[in-house]
């Protein structure tokens, strides 16, 4: 028996071993073949270096070669010693809002997590879904769109920690299972904001619109009215992976009592729970007005976490920093900062450059997926806010030119925003991701079946519906 075992764990060693070394292969002959593409006046010197490096560490990252903080310390450092950017266009990010929101965000859920309001709150979405594993799913999901309306799309990290809470109350590891419901929360936190109302988004569309049609206004309907199939899209997804992954046949569906019980053995809130509660709702009320008091959202996700430790209130503990996964602060501004060097070496202007010139005479239908096209392959190298701001006012100058609607093009914009494959094309997906709930290849299974339902309906049923009702012109 020892030897058998022995022989096993060898083979194992042996598998993970060749699998390192192909996936080497492949992160070193990919950037390899970029680097022998010839420069010209649209494909700089400065732009083809980027790819090289980029492509290099996110193969390195989707096939998890490196640990995260090698990842996200050695990406900055290649774009800086290569010479394209300077510093402080290279760690850039780390003024970002959104890497200072993900810092709150970890100590907030920690800390909730520590007291136990977490685990509370999960058991109580797993008892209001019925107990089974599909009424979880579809919970997490309507949870994500949930806070989205109320927070108008900012709500996603407070998703993140909820659906991270329900996860460890299944006593779920690492799995298709745990990695499903991940997926189902975050697109809803952060996938509905293509076709509901973001103020970020949209902000940079009507001031793309502006510049071709003058007095525009974005409506809080303009993101479902054009892309409001997309939470069918969602749906369906969710229904194909449920029948794929067996669902039916967990034996988490026959543990219903289990997690009445355990709901009910919490007993009444303590008061660490109850300031944790208040400390919540005032997290959420201040995303909720922070579009119309005109203050940065992540005012909220500092001031709270400090809340937490003030005398008085002081929900927490000095041991929750020291367990915080600092590693994904680091993956996330690395993975951030790929958007801002992209825009700093046109990489957005080279997309469309090379491909604008094979729209002429082309049918509606070819040029809105050419439009899904550039923002997808935009997405590998822009985050979403840098692929609406890089590109949004020169797809609306497109459109005109060819007699399209400019909100249609910026639409498709937007609605390639979901279009992606990897954790670090979405800070959402990547919060989720670094959570360590998902495996990479989980994360790419549903992210690619999502892209195809998203690619098929597009063409079935958004596109014959824009036409029919004059949306195109």
């Amino acid at each position: 028996m020892e030897k058998t075992g022995l022989r096993h764990a060898e083979v194992q060693v042996h598998q993970i071993q060749w699998k390192n070394a192909i996936g080497w292969f492949i992160s070193i002959l990919l950037p390899a073949l970029i680097a022998f593409v010839p420069t010209s006046h649209t494909f700089s010197h400065n732009l083809k270096v980027f790819l090289v490096i980029t492509v290099f560490m996110i193969v390195i990252i989707a096939l998890e070669l490196l640990p995260k903080l090698v990842s996200g310390i050695m990406m900055p450092m290649l774009y800086m010693i290569s010479g394209i950017v300077s510093p402080q266009v290279a760690f850039g990010s780390w003024t970002s809002a959104t890497v200072w929101m993900v810092c709150g965000g970890l100590i907030f859920s920690n800390v909730l997590d520590d007291i136990g309001l977490l685990r509370r709150i999960a058991y109580y979405v797993i008892k209001k879904s019925g107990g089974t594993y599909a009424g979880v799913t579809f919970g997490c999901f309507f949870i994500g769109v949930a806070l989205n309306v109320v927070t108008f799309s900012n709500g996603w990290l407070v998703a993140s920690a909820v659906i991270y809470g329900i996860c460890k109350a299944m006593d779920l590891k690492p799995s298709k299972e745990s990695s499903l419901i991940c997926f189902a929360g975050t697109i809803g936190a952060t996938g509905c904001c293509i076709c509901l109302y973001d103020p970020g988004y949209f902000a940079i569309i009507e001031t793309a619109m502006n510049s071709v049609r003058p007095g525009f206004k974005v409506s809080l309907l303009t993101g479902f009215i054009y892309n409001g199939a997309f939470v069918i899209w969602c749906i369906l997804s969710l229904l194909i992976l449920l029948k794929v992954y067996k669902t039916k046949d967990l034996k988490f569906n026959d543990r219903k009592g289990v997690f009445d019980e355990k709901y009910q053995q919490l007993g009444k809130l303590s008061t660490t729970e109850k300031k944790g509660v208040l400390l919540t709702v005032l997290l959420l009320a201040y995303l909720s007005i922070a579009m119309f008091v005109r203050l940065p959202v992540v005012y909220g996700f500092i001031v709270v976490p400090i809340l937490m430790f003030m005398p008085g209130i002081r929900v927490g503990k000095m041991s929750v920093l020291k367990r915080l996964d600092f590693p994904l602060l680091f993956f996330v501004a690395s993975c951030l900062g790929i958007g801002l060097v992209g825009a700093h070496v046109g990489f957005g202007a080279f997309l469309t450059n090379l491909i604008v010139p094979i729209l002429a005479g082309k049918s509606m239908l070819f040029i809105c997926l050419v439009f899904l096209l550039i923002g997808t392959l935009a997405h590998f190298c822009m985050t979403p806010y840098a692929m609406l701001g890089g590109l949004a006012l020169p797809f609306a100058q497109i459109a005109i030119s060819l007699n399209i609607n400019p909100l249609v093009a910026c639409m498709c914009l937007l609605y390639s925003c979901e279009l992606l494959f990897l954790p670090y094309q979405s800070a959402g997906n990547l919060i989720m991701y670094g959570y360590g709930m998902m495996t990479m290849k989980d994360f790419f299974k549903e992210m690619a079946l999502k892209f195809g339902i998203m690619v098929a309906g597009f063409v079935l049923v958004m596109f014959p519906l824009w036409n029919l009702f004059g949306l195109l012109r």
